[in-house]
């Protein structure tokens, strides 16, 4: 049976989450053997004192470069071209930046759809202000504007 604990890191309680996810934070730095776990309503005990992690404690303790370093490849879930070359995954937890360089036709791919997408702007009330006018010169042209009979006006069709 797979036993749930919580765990308490920087006054953050954390769970359930199970035994193997606690050992891999240890291993990969996440936790220190500091840091308080439970399971249920048991009292809170430093991770370094509970015998279930023992065996990963003793690992930390023992400072084996050559284990400690194999653990932690084998513990980090990221893929192997996600790791940084020749570190531990302590070491660059985001730092800078965490997108790598990307090739150009992504970043114009992007730089359009910001493009596309970005909000209509702002017409300017010049703009209004001349449809307005039109408008207005069309309604006046139609009210006064009285077609003329040829009759009355003097003109024969001879």
């Amino acid at each position: 049976m797979n036993i749930l604990w919580y765990y308490r890191h920087e006054r953050q309680v954390v769970g359930p989450v199970p035994q193997q996810a606690v050992e891999r934070y240890l291993i990969l730095g996440r936790l220190k053997m500091d840091d308080e776990v439970r399971t249920g309503d048991s009292p809170w005990l430093k991770i370094g004192d509970c015998p279930e992690f023992a065996p990963v404690c003793e690992l930390l303790r023992d400072g084996d470069e050559a284990k400690l370093s194999a653990a932690r490849r084998f513990a980090d879930e990221r893929s192997r071209s996600r790791r940084a070359d020749g570190q531990s995954p302590t070491e660059n937890h985001r730092i800078g930046e965490r997108r790598g360089e990307e090739p150009q036709e992504v970043m114009e791919l992007r730089s359009q759809r910001a493009i596309v997408f970005e909000p209509p702007k702002q017409r300017s009330w010049m703009g209004y202000l001349l449809i307005a006018c039109l408008i207005g010169l069309v309604l006046v042209a139609i009210v006064f504007y009285h077609p003329v009979n040829p009759i009355k006006v003097g003109f024969s069709g001879h």
